[in-house]
């Protein structure tokens, strides 16, 4: 067998090796030399986005002596919820329940277990469109005794041009990171081979929320702050090498 390695793949290999150190772990390069040779490429594209969408998620919960009393009262609470939404102008189709169930509540006392009521449950996930409602709502929220606001987030309702913006970007990169390797190898980049992406996006929390609830309800001022999300996508492309 000949163990013997050409010059021209150690000199790849150490060429792509430099590269590699002095690039974000998040970018990786690679050259194979097979049958087919080939560069391999990543790439990734971000975009910076306001939110245009408040998502909240209320539950009603409710200890009650049997399940007919405990399904009664929670439905009573999220029917104010509902009822206080549609006075913001939030529609039904924007309004979900979520976590409806009821189980029994146990109690151990010296070994023996009883049941001694059920535990009710009944959650709504709201989407606020306008957000320059969402303090007004919040502080609304916070009046309804036994509702708990579970979950906050903000969104963006439709991604598809930022998804498609962010992959320009990544696409972008990529190949001006092979033409950059195959001009520093002496080699020429030829046709795309295979392509692949992957798709991701952070979506802020409110996590001002209760201080804004809190400080609507004194008087004193405060807001949610929507701040922005990222729309980001990675792509990994295959090079053809001559």
């Amino acid at each position: 067998m000949n163990n013997t390695i050409s010059p021209l793949i150690i000199g790849l290999s150490i060429i792509a090796a430099a590269w590699f150190v002095g690039q974000s772990l998040s970018h990786t390069t690679t050259i194979t030399t097979t049958n087919q040779n080939s560069i391999s490429v990543n790439g990734d594209g971000q975009v910076f986005v306001k939110p245009d969408t408040f998502i909240l998620e209320v539950v009603a919960q409710e200890k009650t002596k049997t399940t007919e009393e405990g399904f009664k009262a929670v439905t009573q609470k999220i029917g104010s919820i509902q009822k206080l939404m549609k006075e913001n102008g939030i529609l039904d189709k924007d309004m979900q329940s979520i976590n409806i169930g009821i189980n029994p509540n146990y109690n151990y006392d010296n070994g023996k277990t009883t049941i001694d009521g059920f535990n009710a449950t009944h959650g709504l996930r709201i989407k606020i469109r306008n957000l320059e409602s969402v303090d007004k709502i919040l502080a609304g929220v916070s009046t309804i005794s036994g509702i708990q606001i579970q979950n906050t987030s903000y969104d963006i309702d439709d991604k598809t041009e930022f998804y498609k913006e962010a992959r320009n970007l990544a696409i972008a990169k990529a190949k001006q990171k092979a033409e950059e390797m195959a001009k520093a190898t002496g080699i020429k980049v030829g046709k795309v081979m295979s392509i692949s992406e992957s798709q991701n996006y952070v979506a802020p929390y409110a996590n001002q929320m209760m201080k804004s609830v809190m400080a609507d309800s004194a008087n004193v001022g405060g807001t949610v702050s929507a701040g922005q999300m990222e729309v980001s996508t990675n792509v990994s492309i295959n090079y053809e090498i001559n």
